[in-house]
This record gives structure tokens, C-alpha cells and sequence, in this order.
């Protein structure tokens, strides 16, 4: 039976950019996401503007060996990004990225066996809580530069290759 049901998710699978392109705006965001439990969403989103709220209530993102989801702002574009109960899961590059002056919150959220979990560089800020990055190839949390802003509270990393947590690491 569980064999059957994992067949049927796997058949039936959304991508991320179908569910982001279907979401509508909601208070202060001009995008909010509430994914289904229990789904496993597959690829990637590239954010370059406007504010966006994702609510993965457990469910999975598989980037599927490709690029994350990421966020990139400017003066002229700004763009945040707020993501909480996801499973982030098998990005060639990262799970999540923050660039530019992009800003957001990462809360509750798992990265597992992405290249780096979250990676925020140049002048973004971000806070991250209550999250795990569990076997990611690179870093858990690799912020890139000296310029990031980044606080993290309650999080856990471990298993990742070349350390859990690195600032102004190269790249």
C-alpha cells in the first residue's frame, strides 16, 4: 500500500514554480504559498521581487540535483522571502540563497543534502530559527562575503563535509 501511495505522489508531483505562479497575494505579501502536507514539491524558485510567504507544513522540496530556491534583491527591486516547514532537500548549489539587499526568515525548516543548506551573501539579512541542516555536501550555513546580516537562534547542523557553519567562507 505504501508502495502504491509513493508511486502516486511521485506520478502526481507539482513543481515549485506551478505552485508559486498559482499563489496570489495575502496581507502583506504579493505572493503566499501554502503548500499541501505530506507532498513532495520538486525544483526550484528564483524571487526578484516583491514579498513572499511559503508554508510548506512539512512538506518536501526536492531541487532534484539543481539550483534552489533564491532571492535577490536590489534598489530598484527589492524582494523578501519568509519560508517556514520545509524539507529542503538535493540542491546542486544550495537550498535556499540570498543576495543582493534580499531579506527574510527561515523558521522550522530541515536541509538535507543540498550543496550548502542556506546560502546569504553580498547585503542581505536574514534570520534563521529552529532549523536543522543535516549532510549538506558543502556547509550547512555558508554566508558568503562579509557583508550578510544573519542571526540564528535554536539550530541544529551536523554531518555536513566540510563544517556546519562558515562565515565569509569563499565562494
Amino acid at each position: 500500500m505504501i508502495y502504491i501511495i509513493t508511486l502516486l505522489s511521485f506520478c502526481f508531483s507539482i513543481t515549485l514554480q506551478e505552485a508559486f505562479n498559482q499563489a496570489g497575494p495575502n496581507g502583506d505579501y504579493e505572493k503566499y504559498l501554502i503548500l499541501e502536507p505530506n507532498q513532495t514539491y520538486t525544483g526550484g524558485v528564483g524571487i526578484y521581487e516583491g514579498d513572499v510567504f511559503i508554508d510548506c507544513q512539512g512538506s518536501v522540496i526536492d531541487l532534484q540535483e539543481q539550483n534552489g530556491i533564491w532571492v535577490y534583491a536590489d534598489q530598484d527591486y527589492l524582494a523578501t522571502l519568509d519560508i517556514q516547514y520545509c524539507n529542503i532537500i538535493n540542491g546542486a548549489y544550495y537550498g535556499l540563497s540570498y543576495s543582493g539587499i534580499s531579506s527574510g526568515s527561515v523558521t522550522n525548516c530541515n536541509f538535507y543534502n543540498n550543496n550548502i543548506g542556506i546560502k546569504p551573501f553580498d547585503y542581505s539579512e536574514l534570520h534563521i530559527e529552529n532549523c536543522n541542516f543535516i549532510n549538506n555536501i558543502t556547509y550547512g550555513l555558508g554566508i558568503i562575503s562579509e557583508h550578510p546580516v544573519i542571526t540564528i537562534n535554536y539550530s541544529n547542523s551536523w554531518g555536513c563535509e566540510n563544517g556546519d557553519y562558515w562565515e565569509n567562507c569563499p565562494g
